[in-house]
């Protein structure tokens, strides 16, 4: 073993209360980097699988009412590739653990089948009936908020009558993956009910039998949203159009994307804190051992040492100190990103099977990150350390 290997060391296990410190450091700077990347490279994954595999629209219109065949002459609108009308109004839910009704959406499903866009994820049961009335299937984040069970009774004020309902599914949908009550500001499932009937039962209770005021659009690959959004709101302003929205613009994705986008900056801002700590204990640690060790380092010199080997022996103290640590921090991230990932998609973004992927370009650029802050913080006293002549060194500190 190389004379520097042994000092190396020995200045490791003198210095074990100054390294696990540091590495403590790091290791909760790479930790809060791969937690949070993984956590939001998962939960964009899972969004945008489910929007696929779910068939979310790129494009939303509501308007007070037109009749059914006004969908073919939106079809052939440039840009837009598929259509799909229903019927969408607003509702009172009461329920016995809210000191007033929650908000409901009532949502039409074809009377024959499953919609086409913005596909239903049953958790639970069934579509209800194309032969009943009474029954519907309620959005799962307002079941499991008021444990309702398959079976159990709803009432529903529609249009200013009461009216029973038996709840036969439950249900995910992509637009609805965060809910709020009409006119909202914020997520709240115990008060923001959807509730899916077929067409027939909400045309006759709105009086919109061959009509419908809601409509959702896939657009054509490579068209700009802007011209085919222009498009639909001329032919819709007759009928009471209130302006048709971009997939970005629509609620609930806009909230999501809001809370990806905070979680993004998180992930930069919490760790680059960690990270600068670090490498100024290195600095602070380094500098003193430095001092400490003049002697030691005039006699390296003196025997043949260059600046070089001298220099790459204290970089590597550093880089092991930050190795230490970084893979202990991937370790600790990647247990805290599946979990953070569980927690989002249990209790905020209702994905149908979400999936945790930790990426290796986050395992590899949090390592590098980690070895290019700790060579910032050391550099200063490496370059002092190869500058000193061994003359110099060889007086007291």
């Amino acid at each position: 073993m190389r004379a520097l290997d042994q000092k190396l060391l020995r200045d490791l296990v003198g210095l074990k209360a100054q390294v696990f410190t540091i590495a403590l450091v790091v290791a909760c700077g790479i930790a809060s980097y791969v937690t949070l990347h993984s956590a939001y490279d998962s939960l964009i994954y899972s969004r945008d699988a489910y929007y696929e595999h779910n068939r979310f629209p790129d494009a939303f219109a509501h308007l007070e009412r037109a009749p059914k065949p006004l969908a073919k002459r939106l079809a052939l609108l440039p840009g837009v590739a598929s259509v799909e009308t229903r019927i969408q109004e607003v509702a009172l839910v009461p329920v016995k653990d809210l000191d007033r009704a929650a908000t409901g959406i009532l949502v039409s499903i074809p009377d024959e089948g499953t919609s086409q866009l913005s596909k239903l994820h049953l958790t639970r049961g069934r579509l209800p009936d194309e032969k009943r009335s009474d029954e519907i299937v309620v959005l799962d984040a307002f079941a499991e908020a008021h444990q309702f069970a398959l079976g159990d009774s709803l009432d529903v004020i529609v249009n200013s009558s009461l009216r029973k309902f038996r709840i036969v599914g439950v249900a995910m949908s992509p637009e609805f993956v965060m809910t709020m009550p009409p006119g909202g500001m914020s997520y709240d499932p115990k008060r923001a009910a959807v509730l899916w009937l077929r067409e027939r039962v909400l045309a006759s209770a709105f009086q919109l039998e061959g009509a419908f005021n809601d409509a959702q659009f896939n657009l054509e690959p490579g068209i700009d949203p802007k011209v085919a959004l222009q498009g639909i709101d001329r032919v819709l302003k007759p009928y009471g159009g209130l302006g048709a929205v971009a997939r970005e613009k629509q609620a609930s994705n806009y909230m999501l994307s809001g809370e990806l986008t905070q979680l993004e900056s998180m992930a930069t801002v919490v760790p680059a804190i960690f990270l600068f700590v670090a490498a100024f204990l290195l600095n602070v640690v380094l500098s003193r051992l430095i001092t400490l060790q003049r002697s030691q380092i005039a006699t390296l010199k003196a025997v043949g040492y260059d600046d070089r080997a001298i220099g790459l022996h204290y970089l590597e103290l550093v880089s092991v100190v930050v190795v230490l640590g970084a893979l202990g921090g991937v370790a600790l991230g990647a247990w805290l990103g599946d979990a953070m990932t569980q927690m989002y998609t249990g209790q905020y973004f209702r994905f149908p099977d979400p999936e945790y992927r930790l990426e290796a370009r986050v395992v590899v650029f949090s390592l590098a990150v980690s070895l290019v802050s700790a060579l910032i913080g050391a550099g200063s006293s490496v370059w002092a350390v190869a500058r000193l002549p061994p003359a110099e060194a060889m007086r007291p500190p």
